[in-house]
C-alpha cells in the first residue's frame, strides 16, 4: 500500500477545470493552513488587526470626493481576453465536444463584436427594420400569383 499524497490539492484532476486551475495556482497554502489552526475568535482578531494596519490614517482635510453621478463605465474591449481566460486556454480539455467544434466553425465573432458595440436603442431599431422587412416579404409572397 502506498503512502497517501500529503497535499490533495497537488493531485491531478480527472477533468481539469481551467478556472479552478487558475485560482489554485494563486492560493497561499501555508497561510491557509496557518489560519485553519486558529479558532474562529483568533481568526476574527487577526482580521481586525490586519484591517487596522492596512487602513490609512484618516485626515479630515484629504477626503476623497465621490465620483459624479452616474459613474461612467469604460468601454469593454471585446478583442482582449481576460487573464484567467488566456491562462485557461493553456489547459487542454480531455475530450473536445464535436458538436461545439462544428458550431464554432460557423460563428462570426466579428459580427458579434459589432452588435455588442451598438447601443440598446440601435439594436431595437435594427430589430424593427428586420421585422418590417419580414412582414413585407410575407405580404409580397401572399400577394404573388400562384
Amino acid at each position: 500500500m502506498s503512502a497517501p499524497d500529503p497535499d490533495p490539492a497537488k493531485r491531478p484532476l480527472l477533468f481539469p477545470d481551467p478556472v479552478i486551475e487558475f485560482y489554485m495556482a494563486k492560493i497561499d497554502r501555508p497561510a491557509l493552513r496557518e489560519q485553519l489552526q486558529r479558532t474562529p475568535e483568533e481568526r476574527l482578531h487577526w482580521l481586525e488587526e490586519k484591517m487596522k494596519s492596512e487602513q490609512p490614517a484618516e485626515d479630515s482635510s484629504a477626503r476623497e470626493e465621490p465620483p459624479p453621478w452616474p459613474a461612467r463605465k469604460s468601454k469593454i474591449d471585446m478583442g482582449v481576453d481576460p487573464a484567467w481566460f488566456a491562462e485557461a486556454r493553456a489547459v487542454p480539455l480531455l475530450v473536445p465536444d464535436p458538436v461545439i467544434e462544428a458550431y464554432l466553425e460557423d460563428v462570426d465573432r466579428g459580427l458579434i463584436r459589432q452588435a455588442l458595440e451598438l447601443s440598446v436603442t440601435e439594436r431595437f431599431e435594427r430589430f424593427h427594420r428586420l421585422m418590417k422587412s419580414a412582414y413585407e416579404l410575407r405580404r409580397a409572397c401572399a400577394e404573388a400569383p400562384a
